[in-house]
């Protein structure tokens, strides 16, 4: 069902960029002020420039920060600084990071897939997107014509027969080989046209489950179906048809979801006694003394549906749910069983929406998401916040049940680490 296709990759010349870790950054989504900051000062030729470029946002104003990106990226070319791969290829990219004391690697590859309606069921969303980011997207797409940085896409092989086609090909030298913030990143160009070909038949039976770039897919979206009324050609088979993605065999060891925590603020005073009451109705509650302990919690119960909270005063609990029947009747009638026992279902549509009766547009401006437990209770702790909660990592099962079903899931569900680094190779919407 995935239709892929080598490309003509453009990349940093070594010759011209002698440190590739100074030109590269995370994707445009997780970087703060302070980083954009720091990664222009690095170097006057990161990528910071092209995808996260300074000025305004006017579409019409010459000095639009999407027309500077424009420009940027015509500098760049012009200059040499980047260069085009002169037959398609496919990009091995291989990350070797620690996670939870155990060194893992995740290994991919990059080439195009072809753009497609949801509707169509080959290509599966699982996260909501938003007009504003989407706009944003759509405007430096248009702009620039290009895809600075790829979308991060799931397929099943449980036989992991593309898995061992990449393998054969990483044995020599990487074309790309940095190391930042402890994570390895290596990339390698595959131009076996064998190897491609075994490759892209492979895929032909998969759906695609966006892991991360929901936003820059339905941007590919928007932009496919403009250009095809600009230009009339809807063969499926122009440049604009097609968008750069990362591939990730979902059955592999080395896919990592972190959990992703949450602080909330801005909720009516609080009576805990009453609200340890309410609790009890649904969840077994342990009352337990730090994070450490919940934590520890959280990961012997991974398939009871656990949730830890802190309402700070060294008071923490784990709470199991009772019974799974009980939470399926409570919830959304026109929603899957699957959807209904997520953990993060559990906790905002029963925890936070009905227990606290705190929701709506209300949560969006009191909610802060991490991934680091201590973070969030020292949120707590400061007094900035009220309560943490605390989950377990969603399940790749569970990303497969419920975008198969075309659900979504609710906000920050998943955080996939570590995060792509945008830079590397970009496709120019050009065969």
């Amino acid at each position: 069902m995935a239709e892929i296709r080598a490309f003509k990759g453009f990349l940093y010349d070594k010759d011209v960029i002698e440190d590739l870790a100074a030109v590269v950054a995370p994707p445009y989504d997780v970087i703060s002020d302070e980083e954009q900051r720091r990664l222009l000062n690095e170097n006057k030729y990161n990528v910071v420039r092209l995808i996260l470029p300074q000025g305004s946002s006017g579409d019409s104003s010459k000095n639009s920060k999407y027309m500077r990106a424009r420009n940027t990226f015509i500098e760049w070319l012009e200059k040499g600084v980047l260069v085009r791969d002169t037959e398609p290829a496919t990009y091995i990219y291989e990350q070797e990071y620690t996670v939870r004391d155990a060194r893992k690697k995740r290994v991919g590859f990059i080439a195009l897939a072809k753009i497609e309606d949801f509707s169509t069921g080959r290509i599966k969303a699982h996260e909501k997107t938003l007009k504003g980011p989407k706009a944003d997207r759509l405007r430096l797409l248009r702009a620039c014509g290009t895809n600075f940085s790829q979308i991060f896409s799931l397929f099943s092989d449980p036989e992991q027969k593309i898995d061992n086609i990449l393998y054969k090909h990483m044995g020599g030298k990487p074309r790309i080989d940095i190391e930042i913030d402890g994570v390895s990143h290596r990339l390698w160009t595959l131009r076996d046209p064998e190897a491609i070909s075994s490759i892209t038949e492979l895929m032909r039976d998969k759906p695609l489950f966006i892991a991360d770039g929901h936003h820059r897919y339905e941007t590919a979206l928007n932009y496919r179906n403009e250009m095809r009324q600009i230009t009339g050609d809807n063969s499926g088979k122009a440049p604009f048809d097609y968008t750069m993605m990362m591939f990730v065999n979902m059955d592999s060891d080395g896919l990592t979801i972190l959990p992703t925590h949450r602080a909330l603020k801005n909720l009516p005073k609080i009576n805990r006694s009453k609200f340890r009451n309410n609790l009890e109705h649904i969840f077994e509650i342990e009352q337990l003394s730090s994070v450490e302990e919940v934590m520890s919690g959280l990961a012997r119960n991974a398939d009871l549906h656990c949730i830890g909270i802190y309402l700070g005063d060294n008071t923490y609990y784990l709470l199991k749910i009772r019974d799974a029947d009980s939470i399926v009747e409570l919830l959304d009638e026109s929603k899957s069983r699957a959807w209904k026992l997520l953990d993060v279902t559990i906790l905002h549509h029963v925890i936070i929406n009905r227990i606290l009766g705190f929701g709506g547009t209300n949560i969006e401006n009191s909610i802060k998401f991490t991934t680091d437990e201590h973070e969030a209770v020292l949120l707590v702790t400061d007094g900035k916040y009220q309560m943490a909660f605390f989950l377990n990592p969603t399940r790749v099962g569970d990303i497969r049940d419920i975008a198969g079903a075309s659900e979504v899931m609710p906000q920050k569900s998943t955080y996939f680490h570590p995060k792509l680094l945008s830079g590397l190779v970009f496709n120019k919407l050009e065969w």
